[in-house]
């Protein structure tokens, strides 16, 4: 055989291989993206537990099909081509290989996930740190398949553009549901056996209303990002749409976790959309539609009283401010005339502003952060929550802060500061919370009428079960992940939609906490982000 058909028929192997990874992590990814938010069982009932089954099963199912497809490859080479592929396989777990293949979010993980596994070998729990069965199920074996997925997926999946689009579509089936559920509809029938007292605290196939917001904040950063980005006018106007749609499920989902959401796009979305005038024109439009969907959704309260959920908290007090029906107008006006000297104007160099208004807009947040920074110290430490009004009982930290999160956050810290030096720096153990503050059950029955088996904050969840080095290691591979997505020369549309997506989730990880509910589309999003930027991506 000549040297350039042996040439060939190795590379048609190549491809093949390629061809049929790339295929069994596509439909994991559609399985998780697509049917794991629709999911559920016994309603209400069981919905943590049957999500967590239905998606670590799905991708067990993936791993075990992997490695027997592997298996057959490994045979083929063998037999065919002496073992070429499998020596060049085992070549890149070189030193030199790893040093060339290895990313900045890859070291990070990797670090994690050596944690985890002290952690989980150094607790005194180490049965229920290993399966999660004390808490919410995220133990080290979920997280095993939470990392093995991402490196699996984002190294073997193939980007399609309509993949993306698939999400974003069947994103808004719970968020309709979510919104029937206001409506008080219930048109799945899940609250029938729901206690009036509790009806109104679940939503959709999600469960708890915070559970729902993370998933809506999730879409919500998805299709602000894509909105701003998106060139073409029909997918502009169908992208808008899908906002309106998801502020509208924000606000009717009555979380005040859903902020978070709201302040990483509009503090932090001008950064990508400030280049250009027509990035500002769809940020302005951003603005205008979450006013519109705001005063919507008030006309509907006052028309609907007794008919609908009744809104409290950072929405129900903003749908109620008089001057709201004056900001929408004022914002589509500014939109609207912005666009007129876009369009009489359409010269490349003008359309281009470079990094100006970027950076005269990161000097303003720089200038809100101190602010906020002092606002927080003036009223806790300075004891002057009252001069703010309203937003007092916002800023000022107590027991009875956000829902008594402050009570269980004081609660994590003097737990943490009580266990000896190898737990504080390993941590107790993933997801043994509940065991290590079993002490604090008591009080908190008292106080609230509450036992908590987890932090309500990831962060701090991160810091007492893996130690101060897993939280680290946690939040780099996220910013590294993040910054592989936007930076310059792996930018593109998909990269951004799902960089500040996963953005959202990761601003209301600060008050949530951590379920296989939805944080395993968080992490299957990440793993479509973080392969789209390692390819040559078609934009449409």
């Amino acid at each position: 055989m000549k040297q350039n058909e042996i040439q060939q028929e190795n590379d048609l192997f190549l491809d093949i291989c390629k061809k049929i990874y790339s295929g069994i992590a596509t439909i994991g990814l559609l399985c998780v993206l697509l049917i794991f938010p629709l999911y559920y069982r016994d309603y209400y009932f069981d919905i943590l537990e049957a999500k967590y089954q239905f998606y670590y099963l799905t991708m067990l199912a993936m791993f075990g099909i992997l490695l027997l497809m592997t298996a057959i490859f490994f045979c083929i080479d063998c037999l065919e081509f002496k073992m070429q592929y499998t020596k060049d396989f085992l070549g890149k777990f070189s030193l030199k290989e790893i040093k060339n293949t290895m990313t900045w979010a890859d070291w990070f993980l990797a670090v994690f996930l050596i944690v985890c596994v002290i952690s989980t070998l150094h607790s005194s729990y180490l049965y229920e740190s290993f399966w999660g069965n004390e808490g919410r199920f995220t133990g080290l074996f979920l997280h095993l398949i939470y990392i093995v997925g991402f490196w699996s997926v984002s190294r073997l999946y193939q980007f399609k553009p309509w993949h993306g689009y698939a999400f974003l579509i069947i994103a808004m089936i719970p968020l309709l549901f979510g919104i029937t559920d206001y409506f008080k509809m219930d048109i799945l029938n899940f609250k029938v056996e729901i206690s009036k007292e509790d009806m109104d605290s679940f939503t959709s196939t999600f469960g708890n209303i915070n559970t729902y917001a993370t998933f809506v904040g999730i879409v919500f950063g998805c299709f602000s990002a894509m909105f701003v980005t998106e060139t073409r006018l029909w997918k502009s106007v169908l992208c808008y749409i899908g906002y309106l749609v998801t502020v509208a499920a924000m606000i009717m989902g009555n979380s005040d976790n859903a902020v978070f959401a709201l302040a990483v796009i509009f503090a932090f979305l001008p950064l990508a959309a400030f280049r250009s005038r027509r990035g500002i024109e769809r940020y302005l439009l951003l603005v205008s539609g979450f006013a519109l969907g705001a005063y919507i959704v008030s006309r509907i309260d006052a028309s609907m009283n007794g008919q609908v959920v009744w809104l409290y908290g950072f929405f129900g007090n903003f749908i109620r401010n008089s001057k709201l029906k004056f900001i929408v107008p004022a914002g589509y006006l500014a939109a609207l005339l912005l666009h007129v000297f876009r369009m009489k104007d359409k010269e490349e160099r003008k359309e281009n502003l470079g990094l100006s208004l970027v950076k005269i807009w990161g000097i303003f947040l720089v200038i809100c952060l101190l602010a906020g920074i002092f606002i927080l110290y003036d009223a806790n430490a300075g004891g002057n929550s009252e001069r703010y009004g309203a937003l007092g009982k916002y800023l000022k930290f107590s027991d009875e802060w956000g829902t008594f999160r402050g009570l269980i956050w004081r609660i994590t810290l003097e737990s943490y500061q009580k266990q000896p030096f190898g737990n504080q720096l390993f941590g107790h153990g993933l997801d043994t919370f509940g065991v290590m503050t079993h002490e604090y059950r008591g009080e908190t029955s008292r106080i609230c009428g509450q036992v908590f088996d987890s932090a309500h904050n990831e962060y701090m969840q991160y810091l007492v079960t893996v130690g101060p080095v897993g939280l680290l290691a946690y939040v780099g591979f996220f910013a590294a992940s993040l910054k592989t997505m936007l930076q310059k020369q792996t930018r593109s549309k998909w990269g951004i939609m799902i960089a500040f997506g996963v953005s959202c989730y990761l601003a209301q990880a600060f008050v949530t906490i951590n379920l296989p509910i939805v944080t395993p589309i968080m992490w299957m999003l990440l793993s479509m982000g973080m392969a789209a930027s390692r390819q040559q991506v078609n934009p449409d």
